[in-house]
């Protein structure tokens, strides 16, 4: 199982509208072909008090790295461009892909 987290960087002046569109829009679309499931977002502690805005990490499961590819094919290049649209210089992102191992 591959896991395909993104780290999101908002500023304060757009945290509350970010998350509820992370929670309305973004999810549900990317969740919308079945390809990705198992959405989870976790809040990031920020070690310093001086940062502005807050960090946050938002996680997917799919089966294989094809299917990623055919996910950012039909979905996830909208979205990401979307999100740009939307939100421009305050929210920043940045993607990881994780292979889960047995322990």
């Amino acid at each position: 199982m591959i896991i395909y987290n993104t780290t999101f960087h908002a500023d304060d002046s757009v945290i509350d509208e970010f998350i509820k569109w992370l929670k309305q829009e973004y999810v549900p679309a990317a969740l919308s072909n079945g390809i990705l499931i198992e959405p989870r977002l976790t809040r990031i502690f920020n070690h310093k008090e001086d940062n502005q805005g807050q960090s946050y990490s938002l996680q997917f499961r799919t089966k294989s790295l094809e299917d990623l590819s055919r996910w950012y094919k039909m979905t996830g290049n909208i979205l990401i461009e979307t999100i740009g649209k939307k939100f421009g210089n305050t929210v920043a992102g940045f993607s990881t892909l994780l292979e889960e191992m047995e322990l």
